[in-house]
């Protein structure tokens, strides 16, 4: 490997996220050593890099350097290629940097492009207003029920422009400031922007006012495209359909939202009148009608939208949240066209790009864009839809771990002073479990799940053998690991317990309408890989928001089956190990 490569990764390593777990864990030698070509190597050092604490932890084991050899998930993939992009646009050697250029466009062809689909059927229909041939995307707007998309229209060359649109014309807190009467004088009063508390809450206030108040509005073409209600995002949901999620996480996130929403609404009534004041006739309407725009059901609606359709962007060294007229109408895929979205420096526009190119196959099929590697519960809560086959879901398995401080996981710092000898060897035996989870960060993500394949994960089985193992084995641990096996007494009875507490989660109760049958995945207020539009009859019967549920249970449920499985072949195996070992 050449010395300027290596440094680089060196760099690029020490500012990634979790940076001393994976240098404990890297091998670089076995890339260095590795017959793979320079394009695959080099992919493989990116996939490293980027990768989050989540994939950090899901990887932690004794082949930690091998498990990136391939893609691990697609989010993490899209990472890797854009980074790799960059490090080939900063490459002085031009001849080489062309080679490997060559080859992430076809490895992001085969890998990261959606596969090939027919043609939307709006998106034929609309083909004949469309308003530029040579447009390589066609908005499609949405209808009753049916979310808006963009298609695409023509051929785009790999990591090229798919769209612009320029700056004043985002909804954000530069352009709020300049062309909204309520977010200027807010913004021009200190007093007014204390109360108000945060960016965040003078936007949503802002585009209620734009929406239902002002006149005439800047973002005229914004507000039309979006939608009037998000009755699939559960902030709108009655207590029926949040029975729905009863026994899930996300029930309590959902109505800390509620809650969070009502306490808003209750502070923003109080400063109303300020406001009015300050606006000095600018609303052209009477206080009680003004004051009345800012109801309840209209903030949760602006912070849906926000929620639903906003970007998180860079603009000029600043991270703030933004709508993009047109940008907002791109829905999600794990495989993505759009790989980069970013705003031009210095008062520049705003700009998306593909990834891999776009050929007149693509012509007619829908765009996407992944919103990050999301869960179907995050989704269903942020975006109103789930995924029939989501690669992102996990099944939370309750074996929470936090970083040990000092033997903290222990927390008997308050025992007595004539604490008994055998609450002595307790703590001694805590303090040495706390050590190797500590050296071996097997706390790094502060809780553990089981993933998509059902596969539990290295970290998950380390952190079970290690407060699992009898006396005599524990000191094999300390010397050389928790990733290695122990007795096979031991191991049974860590696959026994996963076994058990994954039986445990998937029987929880649920609604009493039971069980839904198969369905593609429920579109709600977006999502390009959502249930087709036509929904069946089974479904038809139901509430959509109960489906939607169901749907997001059924994910948790065949992770839970699969671990189930593998829990079986393993022990299985085992127990097989046993019998020829006795013999």
């Amino acid at each position: 490997m050449p010395e300027e490569l290596r440094q680089w990764f060196w760099r690029e390593l020490d500012t990634s996220e979790c940076a001393p777990v994976k240098r404990f864990y890297l091998k670089l030698e076995v890339i260095e050593k590795s017959e793979l070509s320079p394009f695959l190597r080099l992919l493989w050092m990116c996939r490293i890099i980027v990768a989050d604490r989540r994939v950090v932890w899901e990887h932690i084991s004794e082949s930690f350097t091998d498990s990136f050899q391939k893609p691990v998930d697609m989010w993490n993939e899209q990472l890797a290629v854009k980074l790799l992009r960059v490090r080939l646009e900063d490459s002085v050697d031009e001849p080489a940097a062309t080679t490997l250029r060559v080859e992430l466009h076809k490895h992001v062809t085969a890998v990261v492009k959606p596969p090939p689909t027919q043609a939307h059927p709006r998106a034929e229909a609309k083909k004949q207003c469309r308003d530029s041939e040579d447009c390589p995307y066609l908005i499609v707007p949405a209808t009753e029920g049916k979310e808006g998309l963009i298609v695409c229209n023509g051929t785009l060359e790999p990591f090229g422009e798919l769209l612009r649109v320029s700056r004043k014309r985002m909804f954000f807190v530069d352009s709020v400031k300049v062309f909204c009467d309520l977010g200027r004088v807010i913004h021009d009063s200190p007093e007014l922007s204390d109360i108000i508390g945060g960016e965040e809450q003078l936007l949503v206030l802002a585009l209620i006012y734009e929406r239902f108040v002002a006149r005439t509005s800047h973002w005229k073409d914004l507000l039309l495209s979006c939608p009037t209600d998000f009755p699939t995002v559960p902030s709108y949901w009655n207590w029926n359909d949040l029975s729905g999620l009863y026994g899930l996480d996300v029930l309590d996130d959902v109505l800390a939202k509620q809650e969070r929403l009502r306490q808003f609404h209750t502070e923003v009534t109080s400063v109303l009148p300020l406001i009015y004041d300050a606006l000095e006739g600018c609303s052209g309407i009477e206080r009680e009608e003004f004051m009345g725009h800012f109801t309840i059901e209209n903030i949760m609606w602006a912070r849906a939208v926000f929620d639903s359709r906003a970007f998180n962007l860079n603009v000029d060294g600043r991270v703030v949240l933004a709508l993009v007229p047109c940008a907002d109408m791109i829905n999600h895929s794990n495989h993505p066209d759009v790989l980069i979205r970013r705003v031009e420096p210095c008062g520049g526009d705003f700009v998306m790009q593909v990834g891999a190119g776009l050929t007149r196959e693509d012509v007619g099929r829908e765009l996407g864009m992944s919103y990050g590697p999301l869960q179907n519960w995050e989704l269903l809560q942020h975006y109103g839809f789930v995924l029939d086959d989501n690669e992102h879901d996990k099944l939370p398995f309750p074996f929470d771990v936090h970083e040990a401080d000092g033997g903290e996981c222990a927390r008997t710092s308050a025992i007595a002073t004539d604490a008994s000898h055998t609450l002595d060897i307790d703590k001694e035996w805590d303090k040495r479990r706390a050590s190797l989870v500590q050296k071996y960060s097997l706390h790094l993500a502060g809780s553990c799940w089981i993933g998509y394949s059902g596969i539990p994960p290295p970290a998950l089985i380390a952190l079970m053998r290690i407060h699992l193992a009898q006396a005599e084995e524990f000191a094999s641990l300390e010397r050389h690991g928790p990733f290695t096996r122990v007795s096979h007494c031991t191991e049974l009875e860590i696959i026994a317990v996963i076994a058990e507490t994954v039986r445990c989660i998937i029987e929880l109760p649920t609604d009493p309408d039971g069980d839904v049958d198969h369905a593609e995945g429920c579109e709600g207020s977006a999502g390009s890989e959502a249930l087709a539009e036509e929904v069946t009859d089974d479904i038809v019967t139901n509430t959509r928001n109960v489906t939607l549920c169901k749907v997001l249970r059924r994910g948790l449920e065949r992770i839970g089956n699969r671990c189930l499985e593998w829990c079986s072949v393993r022990a299985a195996a085992i127990e097989t190990e046993k019998v020829k070992q006795a013999v």
